[in-house]
Protein backbone atom coordinates (compact mmCIF):
# COMPACT_ATOMS: atom_id res chain seq x y z
CA UNK A 1 0.00 0.00 0.00
CA UNK A 2 1.18 3.49 -1.20
CA UNK A 3 1.18 6.25 1.63
CA UNK A 4 0.34 9.16 -0.01
CA UNK A 5 2.70 12.63 1.13
CA UNK A 6 2.03 13.99 4.23
CA UNK A 7 2.84 17.69 3.44
CA UNK A 8 2.60 21.08 5.31
CA UNK A 9 3.19 23.55 1.79
CA UNK A 10 5.89 24.04 0.02
CA UNK A 11 7.22 21.58 2.44
CA UNK A 12 7.32 17.66 2.79
CA UNK A 13 7.80 16.26 5.77
CA UNK A 14 10.26 13.97 3.71
CA UNK A 15 12.72 16.90 3.00
CA UNK A 16 13.99 16.74 6.36
CA UNK A 17 16.05 14.07 7.99
CA UNK A 18 15.12 11.71 10.67
CA UNK A 19 16.19 10.31 13.88
CA UNK A 20 13.98 7.05 14.63
CA UNK A 21 14.40 5.59 18.01
CA UNK A 22 12.49 3.33 20.58
CA UNK A 23 12.25 5.46 23.92
CA UNK A 24 10.69 4.65 27.31
CA UNK A 25 7.62 6.44 28.26
CA UNK A 26 6.16 7.61 31.53
CA UNK A 27 3.90 4.92 31.68
CA UNK A 28 6.74 1.99 31.93
CA UNK A 29 6.21 1.04 28.26
CA UNK A 30 7.69 1.90 25.17
CA UNK A 31 7.05 4.21 22.03
CA UNK A 32 8.37 5.47 18.77
CA UNK A 33 10.03 8.59 18.65
CA UNK A 34 10.96 10.35 15.42
CA UNK A 35 13.39 13.50 15.57
CA UNK A 36 13.54 16.07 12.69
CA UNK A 37 17.67 16.71 13.14
CA UNK A 38 18.15 19.77 11.02
CA UNK A 39 14.72 21.66 13.58
CA UNK A 40 15.81 21.36 16.89
CA UNK A 41 12.94 20.63 18.94
CA UNK A 42 10.48 18.84 16.66
CA UNK A 43 10.22 15.23 17.09
CA UNK A 44 6.96 13.50 17.43
CA UNK A 45 5.90 10.10 19.25
CA UNK A 46 3.44 7.61 18.42
CA UNK A 47 2.83 3.71 19.48
CA UNK A 48 4.02 2.79 16.18
CA UNK A 49 6.22 4.43 13.25
CA UNK A 50 3.01 4.98 11.14
CA UNK A 51 1.36 6.81 13.96
CA UNK A 52 4.78 9.26 15.20
CA UNK A 53 4.88 9.82 11.44
CA UNK A 54 1.29 11.09 11.59
CA UNK A 55 2.36 13.40 14.13
CA UNK A 56 5.40 15.33 12.28
CA UNK A 57 2.79 17.03 10.31
CA UNK A 58 1.77 18.85 13.47
CA UNK A 59 5.61 19.37 14.87
CA UNK A 60 6.58 20.72 11.99
CA UNK A 61 3.76 23.10 11.84
CA UNK A 62 4.40 23.81 15.39
CA UNK A 63 7.89 24.34 14.55
CA UNK A 64 7.50 26.60 11.87
CA UNK A 65 4.92 29.04 13.94
CA UNK A 66 7.42 29.22 16.64
CA UNK A 67 10.45 29.80 14.78
CA UNK A 68 9.34 30.61 11.55
CA UNK A 69 10.01 29.58 7.95
CA UNK A 70 12.71 31.57 6.96
CA UNK A 71 14.80 29.40 9.98
CA UNK A 72 14.32 26.41 7.95
CA UNK A 73 17.44 24.82 6.36
CA UNK A 74 17.21 24.78 2.57
CA UNK A 75 15.62 21.69 0.95
CA UNK A 76 18.41 19.65 -0.69
CA UNK A 77 17.14 17.73 -3.49
CA UNK A 78 17.96 13.55 -3.41
CA UNK A 79 17.09 10.70 -1.02
CA UNK A 80 15.18 11.06 2.58
CA UNK A 81 17.38 10.43 5.13
CA UNK A 82 16.15 8.36 8.07
CA UNK A 83 19.12 7.32 10.93
CA UNK A 84 17.87 4.60 12.92
CA UNK A 85 19.31 4.70 16.55
CA UNK A 86 19.02 1.20 18.94
CA UNK A 87 16.32 1.50 21.67
CA UNK A 88 16.88 3.61 24.61
CA UNK A 89 18.79 1.84 27.75
CA UNK A 90 16.74 1.93 31.05
CA UNK A 91 19.82 3.68 32.37
CA UNK A 92 19.79 6.48 29.75
CA UNK A 93 16.01 6.78 31.27
CA UNK A 94 16.86 7.10 34.82
CA UNK A 95 19.77 9.32 33.66
CA UNK A 96 16.83 12.23 31.83
CA UNK A 97 14.41 11.50 34.85
CA UNK A 98 16.93 12.69 37.28
CA UNK A 99 18.01 15.25 35.50
CA UNK A 100 14.67 16.39 34.64
CA UNK A 101 14.25 16.54 38.59
CA UNK A 102 16.62 18.64 39.60
CA UNK A 103 14.67 21.64 37.07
Amino acid sequence: MKETPITFEPYQISDFTWRVQKVNNWCGGSEIMIEMVDLDGCVSFGDTVREARSHLVESLQLWIKHYGDYSLPEIKEGAHIIYLDPPMEESEFNYINLELKKL
